[in-house]
């Protein structure tokens, strides 16, 4: 059986269907003054010959199918809560669970940078000149020369600004109820934040990104105050997956783990895509707290790639999550990008540092001989051994991401075209050890002559 179209039933539109997944977990329904529950409903696939029997099984205990996959067998649907027990006992069906919420911090609050000396605003050519932001510079993405070109990057948040004087969108899709399917734009500024911190484009204007030439795609999952469900998440990696889309980078949490989500992510993984995703900002209590378990959901998933943030100080910030499942640190203080208005703002958090990750990420991608999604083992088996000790505990997993040693030092701008991760110097040596043989034979071709 292959449960995997992802649709809305009864024929409700993109914008209708986007409103329906920014529906509570809990709502009354004033026409029959029943109380709904928004949950996931997992098939028992052995008893079950298509999807219809399962949407038959939703239907049969008054509830509406809000959502299918394209590639997942679950669905997303809004039952009675007297309905629930009735659902769970029906032998079709495996397991239900509740749509949990996800999201960014409430108090995420940017501050309008003024270190540029002049704003932004819609004409491009009054933008300030570009310069990178320090963390840029300090993990050495402004020292390389690939540029991320041809990585495909899907930012899972509140949208990007598509007209930004220092971005460029590929596309995207919106699956929360703030608009319809096709309008990813950024109404709350996270979004554009992380994207110009990932991509933002090496055009001389305002903020450059670690990998500034890289696609961007707007996948809206969070609705513009921030805020989200598992199920907008899943929708977004499932988008995502059919789009053959590389690298997914999640710059937001939950308090919950799920059952649907770790499906999600674990399918994603074993179709070669590459997730990160921000620690939190539950905070530490010093960087060699082991024992500390702050980490927010899916961060703490093993098959994605957990980031904690340090300051310009090259110290744990104090707002960081830690745990055992952290994998790499990136600068994530006082963090200047893109932000919407066409304004560049400086803000701080797990989130601001998981981006670099991420770009870093799209340059190792673009050395790949591999078109495509996977697989995505090795390179994040790069980006963990050629990590640099800052910290020098379990609070930065392998270390500070760096971009020039994860693409060798022959891959610096100073450097020869070789230099894919490790192999990169030997490599470069055996191309050198060729020159001189090619010269030494030229030299006496000159003497014969």
């Amino acid at each position: 059986m292959k449960l995997s179209r992802r649709r809305v039933l009864g024929g409700i539109g993109a914008g209708a269907a986007a409103g329906l997944l920014g529906a509570p977990t809990s709502a009354t329904d004033s026409s029959i003054g029943t109380d709904t529950e928004r949950v996931f409903v997992h098939p028992q696939t052995s008893l079950l010959d298509e999807l219809g029997e399962l949407l038959d099984v939703v239907e049969a205990v008054g509830g509406t199918t809000v959502l299918e996959f394209d590639n997942f067998d679950f669905v997303v649907a809004e039952v009675p809560s007297t309905g629930l027990d009735q659902l769970r006992q029906d032998r079709r069906v495996a397991t239900v669970e509740e749509d949990d919420e996800t999201g960014i911090p409430s108090d995420w609050s940017p501050s309008l940078s003024d270190i540029f000396g002049s704003p932004g605003g819609s004409d491009c050519s009054s933008h300030p000149d570009q310069r990178p932001s320090w963390g840029v510079e300090r993990i050495g993405a402004d020292a390389v020369e690939p540029d991320g070109s041809g990585v495909d990057v899907g930012i899972l948040d509140t949208g990007i600004q598509s007209d930004h004087c220092s971005l460029s969108v590929a596309g995207g899709r919106n699956f929360t109820a703030d608009g319809t399917s096709g309008d990813y734009e950024d109404r709350h500024g996270h979004g554009t934040h992380v994207a110009g911190v990932a991509g933002a484009d090496d055009n001389d204007r305002g903020v450059v990104g670690v990998a500034p030439g890289t696609n961007l795609y707007a996948v809206k999952v969070l609705g513009d105050d921030g805020s989200g469900r598992y199920s907008e998440l899943i929708a977004g990696i499932d988008w995502c997956m059919s789009n053959d889309v590389e690298i997914i980078s999640m710059s937001l949490g939950g308090k919950s783990s799920s059952t649907a989500m770790d499906r999600a992510i674990e399918e994603a993984h074993s179709n070669g895509h590459l997730l990160l995703c921000a620690a939190g900002n539950e905070g530490n209590n010093g960087s060699d707290s082991c024992d500390a378990e702050t980490m927010t959901y899916p961060a703490t998933h093993e098959d994605v790639v957990a980031i904690t943030a340090m300051d310009e100080n090259d110290r744990l910030a104090s707002y960081s999550s830690v745990g055992s499942a952290v994998d790499l640190l990136a600068p994530g203080t006082n963090v200047t990008s893109s932000t919407v208005d066409n304004e560049y703002a400086e803000a701080s958090g797990t989130s601001v540092a998981t981006p670099f990750v991420t770009g870093v990420a799209a340059l190792v991608w673009e050395t790949r001989e591999e078109d495509g999604p996977g697989p995505s083992d090795p390179v994040r088996k790069i980006l963990g051994e050629t990590a640099e000790t800052v910290l020098g505990t379990c609070a930065e997993g392998d270390g500070l991401v760096n971009a020039r040693a994860a693409l060798g030092d022959e891959r610096a701008t100073e450097g020869g075209e070789w230099g894919d991760g490790p192999v990169g110097g030997f490599r470069s040596l055996l191309e050198r050890f060729v020159d001189l043989i090619v010269g030494f034979v030229e030299w006496l071709w000159g003497l014969v002559s």
